[in-house]
């Protein structure tokens, strides 16, 4: 039985794609790649460079789901659970959950704050109301500094009392684990 040259290539790049996109083999190529190329390193610090006492964060917020008008200068001094989201986008409606029960467990002892992002109110309310989330959430009703401007959604910021970032996430993310908790009680107790 004679093999056929186009079959074995054929199954010999089947083989080299399934590496690339399924393995950590292809993580580490394209690492190289990037490097290599115009694209570059990844040069994205995992903590972006701003302040919560930044003069320039006073962004005026309209308050929805029972929650007043404010200000996000009105939280500094404040643990802040800073949350950049839409009802259109599905990671974003994933953690929602999360969030809520973070909400539930440290009710006035920490801000959280979740702004929309690209949402209208007939959209995000009606999935509010549908879901029960009683979480505060605002519209940015005076323009987002470029800085804290996400890139991708859902983007999650914790900010400690003294208005330092001390992480952050461009990913949905499940905000009821332990580690959260565990982060977020030694801020409190930070003085």
């Amino acid at each position: 039985m004679k093999i056929d040259k186009g079959i074995i290539t054929s199954a010999a790049a089947l083989i080299l794609l399934g590496l690339f996109f399924f393995t950590p083999v292809g993580d580490w190529v394209k690492g190289i790649i990037n490097e290599k190329t115009l694209a570059g390193p990844n040069t994205e610090k995992p903590l972006r460079e701003f302040s919560l006492n930044d003069k320039n964060l006073t962004i005026s917020l309209k308050g929805y789901n029972g929650t007043p008008d404010g200000n996000l200068a009105d939280f500094r001094g404040q643990v802040v659970f800073l949350n950049f989201w839409g009802s259109w986008c599905p990671p974003c409606v994933a953690e929602m959950p999360s969030i809520q029960k973070l909400h539930e467990t440290y009710g006035d002892k920490i801000k959280i704050v979740l702004i929309t992002m690209n949402d209208k109110p007939e959209k995000f309310i009606p999935f509010l109301e549908k879901h029960n989330y009683s979480m505060p959430v605002y519209e940015a009703s005076s323009l987002i500094p470029k800085v804290l401007i996400p890139k991708s959604f859902p983007t999650t910021y914790i900010i400690d009392k003294r208005g330092e970032v001390v992480l952050k996430e461009i990913k949905s993310a499940n905000w009821d684990s332990k580690e959260v908790h565990n982060l977020i009680e030694k801020l409190i107790n930070q003085q």
